[in-house]
């Protein structure tokens, strides 16, 4: 299976045109990986208003795309909600005619908004969003609910929620993801290790019900502690130790330095030391500087790796990793990442690691993402859509 299909089979139940979605998206990871340049027209009728959308309208248009059909330069594909797209190698002169001949038919607003003329590999993250606008997931997306608002947390209820943390069993809280090697060469993701975390934003929702951490959020920090702390505590079990393997773990700074690290630190395997990445999200490090410079010295005294997590772009421009003396990186996909080809873009890849190895993207859960870090030189992800492209086992 490609890696489109989860979403548009599992997720989706397999809509009319499925299929071309698959195969478009297939398309673009074999263009990238090969490093080939085609040209991609993407007609998406949805996006026509009301009169246009009238089925003599529509099939007037079409007829405007037919003639792609007829020639063995172009591959077209059918997708869902009835749009269409056509790829064609360099230079694209039948695509060129087939959208001035449908922008023909149209006003400009109505052709710039239903035709994009797109180039490959440059800006296959474009294509595959065209995909996954066809297939609607753009659209679940947005229809998800935004967080309610809250109150500020007080003092009895935080001291409450500490107390419950020292003996609770955070493994409902527990969340992990394999981190892949996923090259443009194709194969399914190759585990290289994997990340455990427990979702503080899950425990302060259970601990305070009702409480908006954003109005406090130095509570996050103290709570962060315990959670912490209940990780590493849970780890150092022995049957828990005889299984595990390469692993990656989110921690604070304080928490390197806690007695329950440095008792995983002296119970981890012989064979696995080295084999251990700490996590450090960029606001601990610039909110006290002299505990992170002690903790990663400890880890990388210790044989473990530290990383920047990096959830934000911003976040890792104002720390280079290399100004923080940490050598591999974690950054999180997000819309808010750079365009490809953008002086912001270029500016993030210079920040980067020179080791494609040494940088994670994490939050994959849309092929665009994928598309996005391979054009970055990325090849280790980790998210939804890697987990349920893994296979079993």
């Amino acid at each position: 299976m490609m890696l489109a299909e989860v979403p548009v089979i599992g997720a989706l139940g397999a809509p009319p045109g499925a299929a071309g979605a698959v195969g478009l998206a297939a398309l673009v990871r074999e263009t990238v990986a090969a490093g080939v340049a085609r040209r991609v027209l993407v007609f998406r009728p949805a996006r026509l208003s009301p009169p246009h959308r009238r089925p003599a309208q529509l099939a007037l248009l079409r007829e405007g795309w037919e003639g792609l059909r007829r020639t063995s330069r172009t591959r077209v594909f059918d997708l869902p909600r009835g749009g269409l797209a056509a790829v064609e190698g360099l230079p694209g002169h039948h695509l060129a005619q087939a959208h001035q001949t449908i922008a023909g038919m149209l006003d400009p607003q109505e052709a710039a908004a239903a035709l994009d003329l797109l180039r490959l590999p440059e800006e296959a993250a474009a294509v595959l969003a065209a995909v996954e606008e066809a297939l609607g997931l753009d659209a679940a997306m947005r229809a998800a609910p935004a967080p309610a608002a809250g109150r500020a947390p007080d003092g009895a209820a935080i001291g409450q929620a500490e107390r419950a943390l020292l003996s609770a069993d955070v493994s409902a809280f527990l969340r992990r993801r394999k981190v892949c090697r996923l090259g443009p060469g194709g194969g399914a993701p190759e585990p290289i290790r994997e990340d455990r975390r427990v979702a503080l934003d899950d425990v302060c929702a259970a601990l305070l019900p009702g409480c908006a951490m954003a109005r406090a959020p130095w509570v996050g920090g103290r709570l962060r502690r315990s959670v912490d702390a209940r990780l590493l505590a849970g780890l150092t079990h022995a049957e828990e130790l005889r299984g595990i393997g390469p692993l990656s773990l989110t921690l604070g700074v304080d928490s390197v330095t806690a007695p329950e690290f440095l008792r995983l630190d002296a119970m981890w395997p012989a064979a696995l030391r080295g084999a251990l990445t700490v996590a450090i999200a960029a606001e601990d490090i610039a909110a006290d500087p002299a505990g992170f410079a002690f903790a990663r010295e400890v880890l990388l005294l210790r044989g473990h790796r530290p990383m920047l997590d990096a959830t934000t772009p911003g976040a890792l421009l104002a720390l280079p990793p290399a100004r923080a003396g940490l050598p591999r990186v974690r950054l999180r996909w997000s819309e808010s990442l750079p365009a490809l080809g953008t002086p912001g873009a270029e500016a993030l890849r210079a920040a980067l690691p020179a080791e494609a190895e040494s940088v994670v993207l994490a939050g994959v859960d849309r092929p665009a993402a994928i598309a996005w870090g391979w054009e970055m030189g990325i090849t280790l992800f980790q998210g939804r859509l890697i987990e349920s492209r893994r296979p079993a086992g």
